[in-house]
């Protein structure tokens, strides 16, 4: 019982869908929507958790050759912890209780979340073959997160809003860009077109190391440019905004050093900047 709790808990990971849920709390306060307990911030919490969830799980289920071939260590289905009938029985019904709940939000917010999960389910069945559709899709989910925390409440995106979901955009091109390093040879093998398998894992790193240069420069920009007051010469946020940046440059020596898979892998994208405006 217990290493099939643990097997679901890896199919789904948990711990993504939770980070994405502070995100959208973020996005809701960066708007200045979200200002105490909300219904509908609490719905839309559910429907971001479950809809990366079941993405997590069809994934798994159409990617188990992908995976073995690459020896994923940290899938479950590889691993045996999980069935894959059940990974697509999770994904169907996730799918359907996201549906059902995106009808109890606001119009735009409701066809927000709908196109949302259809494109990620599309994308597992097959969308992910299409040279760097992959990497746009998977980059338009960091920013998606930030967009719908800002439409739950009302239509109107505020500019801070565009930033961040533009910054994330960039984070996570970077990032899938660095994770097809690791996962050239179970992609190769399974005709999944990325930009390592046509031009090479050194070719492949500059890109991404270029793509952490435009974040590390973009960063700190609502210090400079009045997006918003709350940052606009807010020496707090210079100070937490050096966090990332310095991370990011971190990150691009040691991708510039070594493009293995192991060090890939180890690479982690600093991902804690969507979390730094709860600092004001």
């Amino acid at each position: 019982m217990i290493s099939i709790l643990k097997g679901f808990f890896k199919l789904i990971r948990v711990e993504i869908c939770l980070f994405a849920a502070i995100g959208l709390f973020v996005s809701g306060i960066l708007a200045e929507d979200l200002t105490g307990f909300q219904w509908d911030f609490l719905i839309a919490f559910l429907i971001l958790f479950f809809s990366t969830a079941g993405s997590f799980a069809i994934n798994d289920y159409f990617d188990l050759e992908i995976d073995r071939e690459n020896q994923r260590k940290d899938r479950p289905i590889v691993l045996g912890l999980i069935s894959r009938k059940t990974a697509l029985f999770t994904a169907i019904l996730l799918l359907v209780t996201v549906v059902i709940l995106s009808t109890f939000l606001n119009l735009t917010a409701m066809i927000f979340a709908l196109t949302s999960i259809s494109i990620f389910y599309l994308y597992s069945l097959g969308l992910k073959r299409i040279f760097l559709f992959k990497n746009l899709l998977i980059a338009g989910s960091y920013s998606a997160t930030i967009l719908f925390g800002s439409l739950i409440s009302d239509s109107f995106l505020e500019p801070i809003t565009i930033y961040f979901a533009i910054m994330g955009f960039i984070i996570g091109l970077g990032s899938e860009i660095m994770f097809d390093i690791a996962d050239i040879e179970g992609d190769k093998a399974q005709l999944v077109n990325t930009i390592p398998n046509k031009f090479g894992t050194q070719k492949a790193a500059i890109l991404s190391i270029f793509i952490y240069f435009v974040i590390i420069v973009l960063d700190s920009l609502p210090f400079y440019v009045f997006f918003d007051s709350r940052f606009y010469f807010d020496y707090v946020f210079l100070a937490l905004i050096c966090i990332p940046i310095l991370g990011y440059i971190l990150l691009s020596i040691s991708l510039f050093k070594n493009q293995t898979k192991e060090n890939t892998v180890g690479n982690c994208c600093v991902k804690s900047y969507p979390i730094l405006p709860l600092a004001f």
